[in-house]
């Protein structure tokens, strides 16, 4: 994978049919909005299955989505296998039922082992969590 490659639109939507068969895409519906080197955009409508007792989206959807993210960022580097090391967020909005997340990541560092990478999670253009991962990397792209 090379530095500066853009995602056609037609690689974007093979893609998200791919990863539509994955069990954990069919709990929560996550799509991939634009891929390219180093970054990932990615949509997530909120639904009433998402929330918690208070009415809100419940954190843990919240954090998964924010993982994806920056794993689907990763992936745009020629990573073809991954594991979260660790990951820590920070929330600062409710969420909803019926409001659409965006999520863009972005990674920050690529070694041969390790990655290090961050997303922000925004509602329109208010940001509502702030995440940053670090992330093992086990397989590249032999084009890489």
């Amino acid at each position: 994978m090379q530095k500066g490659r853009v995602y056609s639109k037609e690689e974007m939507n093979s893609l998200n049919k791919r990863l539509k068969g994955a069990p954990l895409w069919r709990l929560i519906d996550m799509k991939i909005a634009s891929l390219e080197w180093g970054r990932s955009e990615m949509t997530m409508e909120i639904k009433d299955t998402y929330l918690n007792v208070m009415g809100t989206c419940h954190g843990g959807v919240i954090a998964t989505f924010a993982d994806t993210v920056m794993g689907t960022a990763l992936y745009s580097t020629g990573v073809t296998a991954s594991a979260t090391i660790e990951m820590n967020i920070n929330f600062m909005e409710p969420v909803t039922a019926g409001q659409v997340l965006t999520g863009r990541g972005e990674v920050l560092r690529k070694g041969r082992t390790t990655a290090v990478i961050r997303a922000g999670l925004f509602v329109n253009d208010i940001m509502i969590a702030v995440a940053r991962g670090t992330y093992n990397v086990f397989e590249t792209d032999k084009q890489e």
